[in-house]
């Protein structure tokens, strides 16, 4: 039964075969090994077509991950058309004008290989794979293979190997009289089957190979050589060129001269911060413009009293037009539906352009130095991604410059935000979760595309966490700079003392005060709200009588749950198109023994 068996396998293997185009009858190699390491190698190959097909493909692999050899074709047994992927030299026998069926046919092919000197410091070593796991689509139904040697080899440090990928099962082989020479010959190769070749050396036995140019370890250097450039220009350019002067601000008890609680938010914070919008409200509502009315359910009603006065900046008359654009009775809820969000960006632009000119918040210069600096930056996220993939350069180019260059985005807006929130001492913790989780994604990303293209795994998990904290590092010194105007240091220093009074008041001084105007408590508390101060600023009042509002109605006092309240739905309202438009605000404050398929070549073939 089981001969029956086999009889059957044996008639049914060629149809088998036959699915795959050809089968290879006959493969020979021989190999010349020089000192250089440079390894000279002529195959012959017999194989017969089972099915039609234009030729045969021969795919010589040079590239192994971080590894790679040097490979010259010197000469094939007719016209091939040659190209080379980076991974696989591929000589294509054939003419796409024949079709090709039976055989037997034979192909030659020549060419040298080269190693270079190996990274092994007590030992030399060659390991080749004479037929590699899995590249053929067939067996092979005889192998030879000799491999000639520049000196003598100690049989003891030589090892055969054949099987699937991983297979340590040894195989017999000749190691000729005078130790040069190593040959086997086999037959019926299965399919999938490999045939590696390792021996062993002492170290020097190659002893005028070259240490191979290393793509991957320049790539690195290249690369660090990229971060620290970045981080050392921009930090140069900030310490020099961008620093600001220490603002003197002495306290003062009114607020600064022609400025809006708006203008005075924008001006410490750099933006335009949903607190100084729902400020502004209050600002209205204090001069008898508005009336403010709590709904209940957290939502509010603001009323248009009267209209704004003549000669109020554009920006704030933008901001009322925005407020009461359909209705002169508006809710939030109502204004979120409204399309208000949308007109923001109109005040945004207004209150922008209004800082501009001869009330500048920034100096040209510092500016113009910014933006070139920023364009450093990016000019070094590029060339970092091909310079990391120097071993491999082209495709996997793209797969680090991507998460790069959305590194730089959100790195970007992440230091514009960092950076403000440091000069307006306004720390906030919101949308940490989302950053550390980009951070990892592109350092995951970054890496795994860095060890695709030959780089040492430690290496490129290095290179990685040291660009990408560069680039953070980079780009919180380029937002950095801007240095402010004369114009600018005079209003900081006039809004940082009004500041000061509101943070520390004393309670005397605020009794003496609400004595001479009762509604000295409402007057300021505009400025507070844009200076993110209300709460302070109702806590200091506790146990100061203050006269209720005429303009506010609702169910509880006018205290600081309520002020908090309105100005917290008012932000979710607009916050969203709240961020800086064509300017930037004033600073504030600074500071084994060998197994199947591991060696080089090797490679396959297939038809086409």
């Amino acid at each position: 039964m089981r001969k029956a068996f086999l009889a059957v396998l044996i008639l049914l293997l060629p149809f088998w075969i036959a699915a795959d185009g050809f089968v290879v009858d006959h493969y020979a190699v021989i190999i010349e090994a020089d000192s250089s390491r440079t390894l000279h190698v002529q195959e012959d190959i017999t194989l017969e077509y089972t099915s039609p097909a234009h030729g045969f493909i021969r795919d010589v692999q040079h590239r192994f991950g971080t590894a790679s050899a040097d490979i010259d074709l010197v000469w094939a047994s007719s016209p091939v058309a040659v190209s080379d992927d980076g991974t696989f030299l591929s000589v294509r026998f054939g003419d796409p004008d024949k079709l090709l069926t039976g055989g037997p046919y034979d192909y030659a092919l020549r060419y040298d290989y080269s190693l270079g000197a190996d990274s092994y410091r007590d030992y030399d070593e060659l390991y080749y794979n004479i037929v590699t796991p899995g590249a053929w689509p067939s067996g092979i139904g005889r192998l030879d293979f000799s491999v000639t040697l520049p000196y003598p080899v100690d049989r003891s440090r030589i090892w055969l190997t054949s099987g699937p990928e991983g297979a340590v099962t040894g195989l017999p082989f000749t190691l000729s009289d005078d130790g040069l020479t190593v040959s086997g010959r086999y037959s019926s190769l299965p399919e999938g089957y490999g045939v590696t070749l390792r021996i062993e050396m002492d170290d020097g036995y190659f002893d005028t190979a070259a240490r191979r140019f290393d793509a991957a370890g320049a790539g690195f250097i290249i690369s660090l050589g990229i971060s620290f450039i970045m981080v050392a220009v921009s930090a140069a350019a900030w310490w020099f060129r961008g620093r600001d002067r220490k603002i003197i601000a002495p306290v003062r008890f009114s607020p600064p001269e022609d400025l809006s609680p708006m203008d005075a938010g924008y001006i410490l914070r750099g933006t335009l911060a949903p607190e100084a919008i729902s400020a502004m409200v209050f600002s209205w509502a204090d001069r008898k413009l508005v009336s403010i009315e709590e709904n209940g359910k957290g939502d509010f009603s603001v009323t248009r009293l009267s209209s704004l006065p003549d000669g109020v900046p554009e920006p704030e008359e933008e901001l009322f037009r925005a407020f009461f654009a359909s209705s002169d009775t508006v809710s939030i809820e109502e204004l979120r539906m409204s399309g208000f969000p949308e007109r923001i960006r109109g005040v945004q632009r207004a209150e922008a352009a209004r800082f501009s000119g001869s009330m500048a918040l920034s100096t040209a210069s510092s500016e113009r130095l910014r933006r070139i600096i920023m364009g450093m930056i990016a000019a070094g996220t590029v060339l970092h991604a091909f310079s990391a993939t120097l071993a491999f350069p082209g495709f996997l180019s793209i797969f680090v410059l991507v998460p790069s260059l959305m590194g730089y985005g959100a790195f970007s807006a992440a230091a514009r935000t960092a950076e403000r929130s440091m000069h307006s001492r306004s720390f906030r913790l919101s949308g940490l979760g989302g950053t550390v989780f980009l951070l990892i994604f592109l350092t995951f990303f970054i890496t795994t595309a860095l060890i695709q293209s030959g780089m040492d795994p430690l290496l490129s998990a290095a290179d990685t966490i040291v660009f990408l904290a560069a680039l953070a590092i980079s780009l919180l010194a380029a937002a950095a700079i801007s240095r402010r105007t004369g114009y600018a240091e005079e209003k900081l220093s006039q809004i940082m003392g009004y500041r000061e009074f509101i943070d520390k008041a004393e309670k005397d001084r605020l009794e003496r005060l609400s004595g001479e105007d009762p509604e000295f408590f409402y007057h300021v508390l505009p400025y507070a709200m844009a200076f993110g101060l209300e709460r302070r600023w109702t806590e200091a009042f506790s146990g100061i009588a203050v006269s209720p509002a005429s303009w506010y109605h609702g169910s509880r006092a006018l205290d600081a749950y309520v002020i908090s309240s309105f100005s917290r739905h008012l932000s979710s309202v607009s916050q969203r198109t709240s961020g800086p438009a064509g300017g930037r605000g004033a600073r504030t404050f600074r500071g084994s023994s060998g197994f199947s398929g591991g060696g080089f070549s090797g490679g396959g073939g297939r038809s086409w």
